[in-house]
């Protein structure tokens, strides 16, 4: 009886944590399938989260080769300016220039690490 409730005890909180996480998608991704690094990329948009509709901001930024990537800014995402101060998201716009380092998880979400907006 007490292996069963120090098991109960062990996988609680872990079967909390995965019952929040359940209604965001970004947040249940905990399984990290590469690291991407985007130098010098072009902000193609940028959409702001809505808690309301349930959305999540988004920045589109385009690489060297021309792809358009879509990276989820979450609330872990550093964001800095050109002289490595922390910024706001609502400082990355439309055009900037930007260094972005991404995770991929295997469902094929790109969450940001980093983003840097670049003179």
């Amino acid at each position: 009886m007490k292996s069963v409730i120090f098991i109960a005890l062990l996988i609680l909180p872990s079967m909390r944590m995965a019952w929040a996480w359940g209604d965001d998608p970004v947040m249940a991704a905990t399984i990290v399938e590469s690291t991407h690094t985007i130098s010098g990329g072009i902000v193609k948009s940028v959409s702001r989260a809505d808690p309301a509709k349930g959305t999540k901001s988004e920045i589109v930024v385009t690489d060297s080769r021309r792809k358009s990537i879509h990276v989820v800014i979450t609330p872990t995402t550093t964001l800095w300016d050109s002289d490595d101060k922390a910024i706001m998201p609502d400082k990355i716009t439309a055009r900037a220039r930007v260094n972005v380092i991404y995770v991929s998880t295997p469902e094929g979400i790109n969450i940001g690490q980093s983003v840097k907006i670049l003179k």
